[in-house]
């Protein structure tokens, strides 16, 4: 959309959504509510439209049962201030989902997601920040539902460069617990408000994270462009002097005079040479340089190899010898000196010509570049620090919302299911059909497997470590788990293995990474047996997991995801991944992480 596509920046402008729970939310925010009541309906969306409002947001609500057109025309009245000049200024627009959702009695995605940002861009021309949209989904019959689900998924995919916000609303009466898992997967928060409490579906840790990523980002871009004008500054000041080098090239060739002006008044070290290196003039420049980097005191008619080391000696003649045939020779040299500090030079070399084609000799310009070397390197290890710093808030708040969902699982869904269960055991065979007896023992059947795959499934999302486990232990319950399920044959070595010498965010990134390749393991490998061996000494800590699976040709598959975040994991201990395979020859994982 051309009016979107100039805008930039978009998801670190937060916006006041007016619901205390979420507090401020960046443009591009697609989240969902659940309602039980229409007071708890209009609890929700009016302070939501109110903050709109007063931010100057264009606000579009698409009302439905039980909540029609004027009912909500009534409510804003009610609580907003001057909402008549709202009204005036064509800032508000409520409709019915009749006049927005369906064409011809017909729900068409297409249609609807076009009407939003249609809507959205006359918002925009008339002065508008954005728009703020609410749509109540009482309307939906199941032939419709999965349609309606994808178009939510589709526009969630494609909120994130725009200036909208859009919440939906659902009825939880008309929703079964697959349609709640529906409507969260497509939605980046979900939450209710129900007899005046808050309860949050699914926690809006992610979102906070991408806020902070997001300042975080703005936060290194600004340094980043303030330290680039510096290094432009410098720049420009080298490419002056370059200028200027190539102007007093012929002064060079006139008079040793004009030449000695020269060398006294520019900030670089010349050092002219004869033909065969001798060296037949300097500027002060050059002899403080030779004095501090080779310990040198410089002197005309000393040959180049007197101070220069063996090694250095070698690439000068390399040089010398292409310069000679005419090749422009420039580059960047460090020297370390004696107090182990750090000096660059731009070098450059270039013959004096005769007339008679020889030479008369060369010119060696060094100039010092080690406070534009400096502030790039600096620059660099703020870029590597900052991205680490990203990493890891990523991977916490990864480790965070599994720790969450799997509490949820535990502590929520599988305490239904065992209510659920406890229940149906409680009715007696006597007091029905034998063949309802018969469906009441399958059911029954079935909520005690689910609760054993919910009860697998948290304990695979909660840290171990939270409970005290060890690193050892935990990866033995793991070991465990994964032989009694698969039947796979699993050792374990462990070598000079001392947990109180790591560190409780490296314990848990050598559980997760034994975690997911085992779990690659049992979905591709088809193997029998698997070796497990951690190696520890005082630098390092090394995983390497191999099995006899069916393997693959490393030159025809690339690595997945699940290798993608074992590397994410390994770059914040400044460690490496590598692996080997081909095919029937099994797969080998080795990972290495260094402990300081």
């Amino acid at each position: 959309m051309s009016t979107d596509s100039a805008i930039q920046g978009v998801d670190a402008e937060l916006r006041n959504s007016g619901i205390e729970v979420l507090g401020e939310l960046p443009w591009g925010s697609h989240f969902c509510n659940f309602f039980e009541s229409r007071d708890d309906l209009l609890q929700i969306l009016v302070p939501y439209f109110k903050a709109g409002l007063v931010n100057n947001e264009f606000c579009l609500w698409i009302t439905s049962d039980p909540v029609t057109v004027e009912v909500a025309y009534e409510a804003l009245r009610n609580e907003v201030d001057d909402f008549a000049d709202y009204e005036k200024k064509e800032q508000i627009t409520i409709l019915s989902h009749t006049d927005w959702y369906l064409k011809d009695n017909t729900f068409v995605p297409d249609i609807v997601i076009n009407g939003w940002y249609e809507k959205l861009e006359k918002s925009l021309n008339k002065g508008f920040d954005g728009m703020r949209v609410s749509g109540n989904e009482a309307w939906l019959d199941r032939d419709v539902w999965k349609d309606f689900v994808d178009y939510e998924r589709n526009l969630n995919n494609s909120l994130k460069e725009h200036h909208m916000i859009v919440l939906c609303t659902y009825p939880l009466d008309k929703c079964d617990a697959q349609s709640v898992f529906d409507v969260s997967q497509v939605h980046e928060v979900a939450l209710t408000k129900r007899k005046g409490n808050w309860e949050i579906v699914e926690v809006p840790a992610i979102k906070q994270t991408k806020s902070q990523l997001a300042r975080d980002k703005k936060a290194l871009e600004d340094k980043v462009a303030e330290r680039t004008k510096e290094l432009t500054v410098i720049n420009a000041r080298l490419i002056r002097e370059i200028e200027q080098h190539k102007i007093t090239q012929d002064s060079l060739l006139r008079t040793e005079a004009k030449l000695r002006t020269v060398f006294d008044a520019t900030d670089t070290a010349y050092i002219l040479l004869e033909s065969d290196l001798s060296i037949l003039l300097f500027n002060h420049l050059a002899a403080d340089f030779v004095r501090k980097v080779f310990n040198w005191d410089l002197k005309t008619g000393d040959h180049i190899h007197d101070f220069l080391t063996a090694d250095r000696q070698v690439l000068f003649t390399d040089r010398v010898q292409k310069a000679v045939k005419g090749e422009q020779i420039s580059y960047e040299t460090n020297y370390v000196l004696k107090d182990e500090s750090l000096l660059w030079y731009h070098v450059r070399l270039f013959p004096i010509p005769k007339d008679d084609d020889g030479i008369f000799g060369l010119v060696l310009a060094l100039t010092d570049i080690t406070e534009r070397k400096l502030l790039e390197n600096q620059l660099e290890k703020e870029r590597i620090e900052k991205q680490l710093e990203i990493t890891n808030a990523v991977i916490t708040a990864e480790e965070n919302e599994r720790q969450e969902i799997g509490r949820e699982l535990h502590d929520n869904i599988q305490q239904i299911l065992v209510s659920a269960g406890l229940f149906l055991s409680m009715i007696k065979e006597k007091d029905i059909s034998a063949s309802g007896y018969s469906y009441l023992q399958q059911t029954n059947q079935m909520i005690l497997s689910a609760i054993n795959e919910i009860g697998n499934l948290s304990h695979s999302m909660i840290t171990p470590f939270v409970e005290k486990t060890t690193l050892k232990e935990a990866i033995e319950k793991v070991i465990h788990t994964t032989t009694c399920t698969s039947g796979i044959k699993i050792s374990m070595e462990a070598i000079g293995l001392d947990e109180t010498k790591l560190s409780e965010k490296l314990r848990l990134t050598c559980y997760r990474i034994i975690q997911e390749q085992f779990s690659n393991i049992l979905k591709y490998s088809k193997a029998s047996s698997v070796l497990l061996k951690i190696v520890q000494d005082n630098e390092k800590l090394t995983l390497t997991i191999q099995d006899n699976g069916i393997g693959f040709d490393m030159s025809k598959k690339t690595s997945g995801i699940g290798l993608m975040n074992i590397k994410t994991r390994v770059s914040l201990f400044n460690g490496e991944v590598s692996i080997r395979s081909s095919p029937g020859q099994g797969f080998e994982l080795y990972v290495l992480m260094k402990l300081k």
